[in-house]
């Protein structure tokens, strides 16, 4: 198959969730609304707290992470949730296509989405709260972004493989998998405050060490970059290849038929 063939793959995937993303409404929710409250209610916390300039970049920077994990992630796992809400499933694996295929064409459109909500938080935040995001030079910004997005497609790839194992139930993780994030992964708060069972759970996801990374722009700490993106590499193979075996499984067992009737 020549280049412009695989290419079509990838960019097929994209083209579904903007057809779709473009005639919902609640789209205009996800950019703009949501990510705002969420940075205004932290910052806004910040100026009542009366807290230093270190403290506030690091809440803002775990906001914005947040933010574009949430935007990213929900157009990955939408690759499965759309066609299981339509009753379609079964139309989408008719094409030969992989799950690498699916995964990488609906993130480079979560990676349009998350830019722009990026761009827009960060003119925010610096025009109300005075924190210039790109104090510490453009290739921090895109490391720190290529990690965010890199872990939103894992969590979209847990969620449809959830989809081909468990059905309908399983659209719940879509919203709930970002939240246990936030809880262990150091959005809000130093890992360090966690219980060690929950530190060691920190340390297991990759989010943990690109917000690390990020912040030490700003506040002077240690950081372990290469161990957060070979994690993130390492996940997203492995979580490719169990989403091959979902889709064969899900074949062989009939799930796909019943999640299109």
């Amino acid at each position: 198959m020549n280049w412009r063939g695989k290419l079509n793959k990838y960019l097929a995937s994209a083209y579904k969730n903007w057809i779709i993303s473009r005639r919902n409404i609640f789209t205009i929710f996800e950019i703009f609304f949501w990510p705002m409250i969420s940075l205004l209610s932290i910052g806004l916390l910040t100026k009542f707290l009366k807290v230093d300039e270190g403290m506030v970049s690091f809440l803002l920077v775990g906001a914005i992470a947040l933010t574009i994990l949430q935007v990213a992630q929900i157009d990955v796992a939408y690759v499965l949730l759309f066609d299981m809400w339509s009753k379609s499933i079964k139309n989408t694996f008719i094409a030969p296509v992989r799950s690498y295929h699916l995964v990488f064409g609906a993130l480079l459109f979560g990676i349009v989405r998350g830019s722009v909500v990026f761009f827009i938080l960060v003119v925010v935040s610096h025009y109300l709260f005075g924190f210039n995001f790109l104090a510490g030079g453009l290739l921090p910004v895109l490391i720190f972004l290529a990690g965010v997005f890199a872990v939103s497609a894992i969590i979209g790839i847990i969620v449809c493989i959830s989809i081909l194992t468990f059905g309908q139930k399983a659209d719940v993780a879509a919203w709930s998998l970002s939240g246990l994030i936030l809880l262990v992964s150091g959005i809000y708060y130093p890992v360090d405050v966690l219980p060690l069972p929950l530190q060691a759970a920190a340390r297991a996801i990759p989010l943990t060490y690109f917000l690390e990374y990020y912040r030490s722009v700003f506040i002077p700490e240690q950081h372990n970059l290469v161990l957060g993106a070979t994690l993130a590499g390492l996940y997203l193979v492995v979580g490719l290849i169990l989403f091959d075996r979902a889709i064969e499984r899900a074949r062989r067992t009939g799930i796909m038929l019943r999640l299109s009737e």
